[in-house]
């Protein structure tokens, strides 16, 4: 568990009311906006520790207040803004702030720096945005200055998206293939090397960013500074505005809590991806100082809703949940919150994962992030824990996250009269033999022992410390204390007290205890100091080595390892610290090196345990051992462990050893090693725990449950946490001796045999090690012996075991020896052990288990256990191997029944019932009857049991048979009943067990006819029907007993009394309902006695289809004919079918002859039916003709199906006509049914997949009769049908008629040209002509068409052109050279239409005047077109006008008349319009 120790920042006066803060992104540097009334509003810098920095003049402005504070992201650079307007910026290095020049004059509201620093904005109230270009040593031009012309509300920068890269930004958090996880589960360890290794992100600064204003305006400004408008809601103002730290989006949030996502394009124009509504009160925007909205990850905002509450919402899986407000341990849930409480502020720090919230009461929250290994999650809300909750003085209004070289992480709280710096700390733990300590919190270490206890307080807060059996040394990092411990006797009850011994100052990152002197971890090196600060020795740095960053001791030697790598270890025997071991590197031994997590010597100084990180400053999950006397570095994979177990194979053939060696390593797969420990006495002991990566749904057992189940290997597998007992030697490695659960929030502190310390719920708690359960106090030969016989044994050399512990005499070490056998599954050593205890029963039914081949080996280990009488251990190990029918008759013959029948309801149902019987067998035996039946009955022999054991007490047998009513029972006593003769009691019990067959067989006997039959009647019993119609037949009832027969569905016994006594009436009903057999046999007796409508009907119902036709052409029963052909199909006799179909078309039913032939496969002969007698062809019967692939050769089929088609097309079934067509492969006969239906969709379609040159023209020619000119689709098709089939000659004649189109339509002659282009391209591409004169001669016609278009468009620019004299010229010489044919390119009316237009246009009137004349004389000569056909009405009044004259001298009569009731006729719309 960590704690969050608080440093008040001192100011240097009182009465200072604190505006704004803010921490540099990597270094411990907290700017603070503060005001006052003697100095004004002035900017302090502070340490981590919240003392100002020193050697610097902090700015002070005398009236305004600070309103805006900035850090660059990577260089110490502070930009910080007053309410006058005034800018300042500090450099890191000079002592006094510089002054920037810019254009503000009202409030800076906004300062911000891009993500590289390239670029810094600041934007004042008034709308006034600034960029400044800044360079490294802090100097800044300005780039671009724009006037908004409102308030400027929100300012965010894009951020430059890596969607591959690793973005470790300091602490590797980014790392792939669930190594996050790895990195996560270290709570007291960050990379060092993390700035030096993954300091910069390289590539461009990312100067664009978006601001939004007042009236509810965003604007985006791009990297050269040019501004534009991306998002208006139309007045409606932000409330907060963020970009997304992973994706290129935006989100935005309104009053009302509406929030909108935003995808931004490189342009930095907003498309809208998402809008929700969430609940909250309006008063939380309002009051959370810009802080109720921030990422808390990759995709999940947090949001204050103005309660005590935070709603996360994950804008990807749009999730949406609330964080809890509670503590789940370590201390008890405060539930009466108060209603007042409220949230403020909130941050989160990608550091260590962590969402923190302030509230106005001064309690700060922190939620603790899990990592996963998958984006989907199905409780997304059981990502995040409430961790911790601590308390401040004063409302906190702002809260702001630091670190400190991006590895521990700050806190910044803003009370407004005061600022707290919180750093976040482990608790300290320490131990030595005889005295142990736990820190319960800042200032409070709990002294223990194994009798008692004691509460040190101190006047520092504690962030380290160290103790030995007389010492305990605390620090703050800054000073240390040292205490004397006095451990005394008083009347047989040991007491411990402390006495300070001095205190000195000294900066330090960790200490530890040796004897009586200090030994500290700083910056310049490792010092040794005695207990009263004098320095004894100092361990310098070496720069090539670089400095040392941990240290760690085991009895008198010192590990010390660094930041590039290096282990060195000293002896501390002697004053001066001897170094004992060559100076190694690590990236020397290792490959994939990137840090040094723990470094620690065992207790002889000849082997050191490490644990890494890799390159990429994640923990790579191994365990190293750094050989000294060999210069070896060992290595032992929990992230696989398949490596080592091959290894250990080759090495070792003892089965047992091997399945042990398997086991551990299964358990010790996918974790990571946390903390190592060596023992203080046996060098090759050493202790580690690890916790697993892949988080299991059977994650964090806990000891108790352990405990419980006595840790069996399969809870092992599973439990999150586990301490790993190695022994580690030269000559055989790493091996693995012994694995335990521990809970998931423990920590291994240290190992001292026969216990292992554990800090555990804020307590040391000492653990027995396994193979000295119930040898705590053995002596130091004993302890020696055991561990002896443990390292041998998991070297699985026996005999070296057995020479370790042959001159032990004890009783007790040899059971004890025999116990870890149960754990080591080592039979053969637990023989000898039951030899030595002299135990012959153990030692007989182990050997019988050992033979028993058919148990597995746990179930063999089970067998030692109970012998042992370990009975929970044999339970777990019967479960481990899946014997639960074992288990089932342990806890059987433990009398555990109540567990017993629980694993069988579970796990072993087969002997579910068996169990139940046992347990009545056993209580029946102790006679307890009562208890005895439930349990036969639940095990369902009651029937026979129950009778057998009351079977001397009639009375009570009889008392339970009614009590029971079960119908068996009561029918078993109703037959001893009857039995004994006694017939009325028996029928009583037969009545109450529902048994109508025995009443009726004992009403029969009584005599009670009628009530016999009414009860067989009434229940529809077929026992007792049956039994009724044998007693009627022998009485000669045959009328009842057939009745009987037939509702006992006796049907043959009623055939055979209906045919011997000639009941023709009966048995005709008996065969409708008959089953098959009893069917034929009345067919038959109907077919002998003449009636053969009867006959065919029960042979066509008997499946006998052929018989029932042949009897049926034979009597000519017609009526019955039709019916039974609709069962014939294509496995029906060929003649039969045809003679039945002859029949059908003899009395005019061709369409069922049509049907019966289609059914029965005869194509041909049914579609000359349909022909010869017009048969209408549906959808289905179509289908029916039409053969399938596989049932007649190709040849046929493509026959059939072309003659379908024909058919089909007579009858107008052009849609199927041509899907027939298509099958049979004829394309062409398909899209000639396909035009005669018109349906233009398919057609199009049908033609784009046939790909054949004719189908391409026929649909073409098809097009070109439908209304081409005003639908473009169809132009387009006929273009590119004519072009695929190759008709360039079909294409120019339409080109062609396109370009009459346009002359005639739209006096278009420009499109006109171009069509006739076009005509002229498709001319010349025809390479082979069918009559190469026609072609000629058609190539003639479309040139001088074209040259005369042309013409005509030449001289319509000239007029354009002005060039009025000239249009006039070529004008006439077109009409004098055009001749007759001159009409079919240009038409002459068009011509005097331009000439006598461009003659009023240059004012001459009498000129058009004259054209007129002309252009009416050629209209009266040639064709029977009105002027107005060629002018318009407006060219005609400016004519009339230019020459004074009335527009009806200018029109024939007929013309002025048209005109005069068109005018009308609109006139008259317009008044119906209006």
């Amino acid at each position: 568990m960590t704690l969050y120790f608080d440093n008040p920042v001192q100011f240097p006066e009182s009465g200072v009311i604190s505006t704004h803060g803010a921490w540099h992104p990597s270094c411990p540097l907290l700017a603070v906006g503060s005001y006052s009334q003697e100095r004004g509003g002035f900017v302090t810098v502070f340490d981590e520790m919240g003392e100002a920095v020193p050697d610097v003049t902090f700015p002070v402005h005398p009236v305004s207040q600070v309103t805006a504070l900035a850090w660059h992201p990577d260089r110490p650079i502070l930009a910080c803004s007053w309410e006058s307007g005034e800018v300042r910026i500090w450099n890191g290095t000079d002592k006094e702030f510089t002054n920037l020049n810019g254009p503000h004059t009202a409030p800076v509201n906004f300062l911000y720096f891009s993500e590289k620093g390239a670029r810094l904005v600041s934007a004042d109230a008034s709308g006034s945005l600034v960029g400044w270009k800044v360079d490294a040593r802090g100097q800044a031009v300005t780039a671009f200055h724009h006037e908004l012309k409102d308030c400027v509300t929100h300012l965010t920068f894009r951020l430059t998206i890596r969607s591959a890269e690793i973005d470790i930004e300091g602490l590797a958090k980014a790392a792939v293939n669930g190594d996050e996880t790895a990195l996560d589960i270290f709570s007291d360890w960050r990379p060092r090397t993390t700035a030096r290794q993954f300091r910069a992100q390289d590539g461009s600064d990312n100067q664009c960013f978006y601001v939004a204003t007042q009236s509810g305006t965003v604007y985006y400004i791009n990297q050269s500074g040019n501004c534009v408008e991306v998002l208006n809601t139309e007045g409606s103002p932000l409330a907060y505005m963020l970009y997304h730290p992973t994706r290129d989006s935006l989100v935005i949030m309104r009053e009302g809590f509406n929030v909108e996502h935003f995808s931004v394009n490189a342009q930095g124009q907003l498309t809208e991806l998402a809008r929700v509504k969430l609940s909250g009160k309006p008063q939380a925007l309002r009051s959370a100082n810009n802080q109720g909205l921030v990422w808390a990850g990759n995709s999940s905002l947090a949001i204050l809703t103005g309660e005590l509450t935070v709603r996360i919402w994950d804008v990807d899986t749009n999730d949406n949940y609330v964080l809890p407000i509670y503590l789940k341990a370590f201390m008890s849930e405060d539930r009466s919150k108060q209603f007042s409480e409220m949230f403020m502020c909130i941050a989160y720090s990608k550091i260590n994962q962590t969402l923190c919230a302030g509230t106005n009461l001064g309690q700060i929250y922190f939620w603790l992030k899990k990592q996963t290994k998958t984006d989907y999650i199905d409780n997304p809300e059981e990502t995040w824990t409430l961790s911790n909750i601590n308390s401040v003085s004063g409302t906190i209004k702002q809260l702001m996250w630091g670190s400190v070289n991006l590895r521990v992480p700050l806190l910044a709280v803003n009370c407004i009269t005061k600022v707290y710096i919180l750093k976040e700390q482990l608790l300290s733990t320490c131990y030595s033999q005889t005295v142990w300590a736990t820190q319960k919190t800042a200032t409070q270490i709990v002294l223990e022992s194994a009798h008692c206890n004691y509460v040190l307080k101190t006047e520092i807060q504690v962030t380290n410390m160290a103790l030995n059996s007389e010492y305990i040394a605390i620090t703050n990092n800054r000073s240390i204390v040292v205490y004397a411990i006095l451990c005394a006797t008083q009347q047989s009850v040991q007491n411990i007290s402390t006495t300070m011994i001095s205190s000195f100052t000294c900066d330090n990152e960790k200490i530890l205890m040796f004897e009586k002197n200090v030994i500290i971890l700083s910056k310049a090196g490792v010092l040794v100091k005695s207990p009263n600060g004098l320095t004894l020795a100092t361990i310098p740095t070496v720069v090539a080595e670089g400095e040392p960053i941990g240290i760690n001791s085991t009895n008198n030697y010192l590990t010390v390892f660094t930041m590039d790598g290096y282990v060195k270890l000293y002896d501390l025997e002697q004053r001066e610290p001897r170094l004992i071991t060559p100076v190694r590197c690590l990236y020397d031994m290792c490959q994939d090196f990137g840090e040094i997590i723990h470094a620690k010597s065992n207790s002889s100084g000849t082997k050191v345990a490490l644990t890494l990180a890799s390159a990429n400053l994640v923990p790579d999950g191994r365990l190293y051992v750094w050989d000294i006397e060999s210069d070896v570095l060992l290595d032992y994979n929990f992230r696989n462990t398949s490596e080592e177990s091959k290894a250990v194979e080759l090495e070792v053939k003892d089965d047992n050893f091997q399945e042990i060696k398997v086991d551990n390593d299964r358990i010790c797969m996918d974790r990571i090693p946390l903390n190592i420990a060596w023992d203080t006495e046996d060098a090759r002991l050493l202790i580690c725990d690890a916790k697993k990566l892949k988080v299991s749904d059977q994650n964090g057992l806990g000891v108790a449950q352990l405990l419980r189940h006595k840790q069996g290997k399969q809870n092992l597998e599973h439990c999150d946490h586990i301490i790993v007992s190695m022994f580690v030697s030269s000559e055989h490695g790493i091996r693995v001796q012994d694995v335990r659960g521990a809970e998931p929030n423990s920590k291994l502190i240290g190992v001292c045999t026969p216990f292992i310390y554990l800090l555990d719920k804020l307590s040391i708690v000492r653990h027995v090690m396994h193979d000295f359960t119930g040898l705590e106090n053995c002596d130091r030969t004993t302890r020696e012996a055991v561990l002896d016989f443990s390292y041998n044994l998991s070297l699985g050399n026996m005999d070296a075991a057995f020479k370790a512990i042959k001159l032990v005499q004890s009783t007790g070490v040899w059971n004890s020896l025999a116990r870890m056998c149960v754990k080591t599954r080592r039979l053969d050593v637990a023989s000898v052990c039951f030899g030595h205890m002299k135990n012959a029963r153990a030692a007989g039914a182990l050997r019988k288990a050992i033979a028993d081949s058919t148990l597995q080996q746990e179930a063999k280990v089970a067998v030692l256990a109970v012998q042992l009488g370990l009975l929970d251990e044999a339970e777990q190990l019967y479960i481990s191997c899946e014997r639960y029918d074992l288990l089932n008759k342990l806890n059987q013959c433990r009398n555990k029944f109540e567990a017993a029948v629980a694993i069988s309801e579970s796990k072993d149902r087969i002997h579910l019932k068996n169990t139940h019987y046992e347990w009545g067998r056993t209580l029946e035996e102790a006679g307890d009857c009562t208890e005895a039946i439930a349990q036969y009955e639940q095990a369902n022999t009651h029937r026979y049991n129950v009778p057998c054991m009351l079977i001397d007490h009639n009375h009570e047998l009889e008392q339970y048979v009614q009590k029971s009513n079960d119908p068996e029972l009561l029918k078993w006593w109703g037959q001893y009943l009857e039995s004994q003769g006694e017939m009325p009691a028996a029928l009583k019990y037969y009545e109450q067990a529902a048994d109508v067959y025995a009443q009726t067989r004992v009403l029969c006997f009584l005599g009670e006819e009628v009530r016999a039959a009414e009860l067989a009647r009434t229940h529809s019993d077929k026992a007792a029907c049956y039994q009724m119609a044998r007693h009627y037949e022998s009485h000669e009832n045959i009328d009842a007993a057939v009745g009987f027969f037939i509702k006992a569905s006796a049907y043959s016994n009623a055939v055979r009394l209906c045919k011997e006594h000639d009941l023709a009436e009966e048995l005709w009903n008996i065969g409708m309902v008959a089953s098959k057999r009893e069917k034929l046999e009345c067919a038959k007796y109907f077919e002998e006695s003449g009636q053969a409508d009867k006959a065919v009907l029960l042979y066509h119902r008997a499946g006998l289809l052929h018989t029932a036709l042949e009897l049926a052409f034979r009597t000519q029963q017609y009526d019955a004919l039709q019916l039974m052909t609709a069962d014939l199909d294509n496995n029906s006799d060929p003649l039969l079918v045809e003679k039945c179909a002859e029949f059908f078309i003899e009395n005019q039913q061709f369409d069922k002859a049509v049907d019966l032939l289609a059914v029965v496969q005869k194509y041909t002969e049914a579609l000359d039916v349909c022909v010869s007698h017009n048969i209408q062809l549906t959808e289905q019967l179509a289908e029916r003709l039409t053969p399938e692939k596989d049932q007649v050769d190709e040849q046929t089929r493509v026959a059939v199906l072309d003659k379908l088609g024909e058919c089909l097309f007579m009858q107008g079934e052009y849609h199927l006509a041509t899907k027939k067509f298509t099958q049979a492969g004829d394309k062409i006969k398909a899209m000639k049914a396909l035009l005669k239906s018109g349906d233009t969709d398919k057609i199009i379609f049908f033609a784009g997949v046939s790909r054949q040159r004719e189908i391409y023209i026929m649909a073409a020619n098809y097009l070109q009769s439908l209304d081409w000119q005003n639908d473009p689709e169809v132009l387009r098709n006929i273009i590119t049908f004519y072009s695929k089939g190759k008709a360039m000659d079909l294409l120019a004649n339409f080109y062609v008629a396109c370009a009459q189109v346009e002359i005639d339509e739209f006096q278009n002659y420009e499109k006109a040209l171009g069509a006739m282009n076009e005509a002229s391209r498709c001319l010349n591409k025809v390479g082979t002509p069918r009559d190469t004169n026609q072609h000629r001669r058609a190539i003639e016609i479309v040139q001088t068409r074209m040259t005369n278009i042309k013409r005509f468009v030449d001289i319509r620019r000239l007029f354009e052109r002005g060039d009025h004299n000239g249009g006039m010229t070529q004008c006439r010489n077109l009409l004098l050279t055009g001749g007759d044919d001159l009409e079919q390119s240009v038409r002459r009316g068009d011509v005097y239409a331009v000439m006598i237009q461009h003659a009023i246009k240059a004012g001459d009137f009498s000129e058009a005047k004259k054209l007129v004349l002309e252009l009416q004389q050629n209209l009266n000569r040639t064709s029977n077109a009105s002027l107005s056909y060629y002018l318009n009405k407006d060219v005609i009044e400016v004519l009339a006008q230019g020459l004074g004259v009335p527009v009806a001298t200018l029109l024939p009569q007929s013309v002025n008349k048209t005109d005069t009731d068109e005018n009308e006729e609109n006139e008259i719309q317009e008044e119906v319009e209006d």
